[in-house]
């Protein structure tokens, strides 16, 4: 083929695709992985005294993807057969394949120097693997080429093409970025996935939130400020209440207290969060956890000064977890109100949530990050509540939430936001909590 022979974006991958890590991403039959067949040689032959790995979901849907097209194109001499469902030659060089299906595929590469990587369908790797990849690549001149169809805009793929300290060459591709494909077959898939999500992601290749979102009416651009764009957008306004929605567990969820602070016109904005999570910082018990909590609401009370402010408090923890419920009510002072949450109805308390940020009504700082109190260190990147929010998805009969899918600062933040917004009036109107709005009860 004649360098024309090429689309305008394979053009740019094949002339500019020489950074650390090279993705390319978006839609279905746009031609990101068509381009990656004519890189491939030159990398073999740049790392042919390194070890080279090529990674998929599966061995073979990577030898459907990736090595049956390599075989019509460069001939069966120059690309072998998948020998004992671990290694393949390519171009006469001994190569290892990879499949990435579970988070047990992280022992695949546990201790493995590589000099160059290939990877098909990232997005559907599990995340610890991704993780031990990057500190694989351990070489001056080690790279990496893949390629992805979009997911959720809170993927760690996305999140790691959107770093800008890393040394990245990215690029988005569209189906009308391959202008081999017959028109009426675009014009086919576009009536097809018109109107739904499948548009944006198959046609437009944007990262966008599956269908059956629990919290559809959630968006980063309106809901997600940081405090002085919310002062530019809502003026300033005083904490009349928090109420510090929780969730927990010890082992496997996360712990999560999400304080919602009720202003005096009858908005809310979510402030700093608590979050432990037991897969990063070991499972601790409720008991061990208390200081770290304790900490937490007395820097809050530094900062705010809520007690000189009369500000008024409600801790509802989801009652499911009763044994953090009497540890908190134990430990901590009578006025933070600590209380089951037990009005769990998923679908009419969806609804208020869905209700509330559809209205406006609440806004979650953006503070750049969040500290983990446990390790005593500030995590920048993204707030874990966001990334529930834009995540959380309904299970197969759409009466209950996908366990799968990360929801504990979610539900803490509803548990949150039904103790004030499940009363419509509130919408409108901050009523007094002498006059008609007794909290807690």
């Amino acid at each position: 083929m004649n360098f024309t022979d090429f689309t305008d974006k394979q053009r740019a991958y094949l002339r500019d695709g020489n950074r650390r890590w090279n993705i390319l991403t978006g839609a279905t039959r746009s031609g990101k992985t068509v381009g990656t067949f004519f890189k491939l040689p030159f990398r073999i032959q740049e790392h042919y005294n390194n070890r080279v790995v090529l990674i998929g979901k599966t061995i073979n849907t990577i030898d459907r993807n990736v090595f049956d097209p390599l075989r019509e194109l460069y001939g069966n001499d120059c690309i072998s057969k998948v020998i004992d469902k671990r290694e393949i030659y390519l171009f006469g060089k001994k190569c290892y394949v990879v499949g990435a299906n579970d988070e047990r595929a992280v022992t695949k590469i546990q201790g493995m120097g590589i000099g160059y990587a290939y990877g098909d369908e990232m997005t559907t790797w599990p995340e610890n693997f991704f993780q031990m990849l990057k500190s694989r690549l351990d070489l001056v001149n080690s790279k990496f080429d893949g390629t992805c169809n979009p997911e959720g805009p809170s993927h760690f793929v996305k999140k790691h093409i959107d770093n800008p300290t890393l040394d990245i060459f990215q690029d988005h591709y569209t189906i009308y970025d391959n202008p081999f494909l017959s028109p009426e077959f675009v014009r086919n898939l576009e009536n097809e996935y018109r109107n739904t999500i499948y548009f944006d992601k198959w046609i437009l290749g944007k990262w966008v939130a599956n269908e059956g979102l629990v919290f559809p009416l959630f968006r980063r651009e309106k809901h997600f400020l940081t405090p002085e764009e919310f002062l530019d957008k809502c003026g300033r306004h005083l904490i009349r209440y928090v109420i510090w929605g929780g969730d927990g567990a010890t082992v496997n969820d996360s712990t999560a207290l999400i304080p919602l602070a009720v202003l005096d016109n009858g908005m809310a904005c979510v402030l700093e969060i608590f979050y432990h999570n037991p897969k990063i910082n070991g499972p601790l018990s409720n008991e061990q956890l208390v200081p770290y909590v304790e900490r937490y609401l007395q820097e809050m009370e530094n900062k705010y000064q809520f007690d000189r402010r009369g500000v008024v408090h409600y801790m509802p923890i989801d009652c499911a977890a009763a044994d953090l419920i009497l540890t908190l009510r134990y430990n901590l002072e009578d006025k933070y109100n600590v209380v089951a949450y037990t009005k769990k109805n998923i679908q009419a308390t969806t609804d208020v949530v869905n209700n509330a940020l559809g209205r406006n009504a609440i806004y979650i700082f953006n503070y750049g990050g969040y500290f983990n109190y446990v390790r005593n260190q500030f995590v920048p990147g993204d707030n874990p509540l966001c990334v529930d929010l834009e995540s959380m998805v309904w299970d197969k009969h759409e009466k209950g939430y996908d366990a799968s899918v990360p929801n504990d600062c979610g539900d803490g933040f509803r548990y949150a936001v039904n103790t004030y917004y499940a009363n419509p009036d509130n919408l409108w109107d901050t009523p007094s909590v002498d006059e008609y709005y007794r909290i807690g009860e």
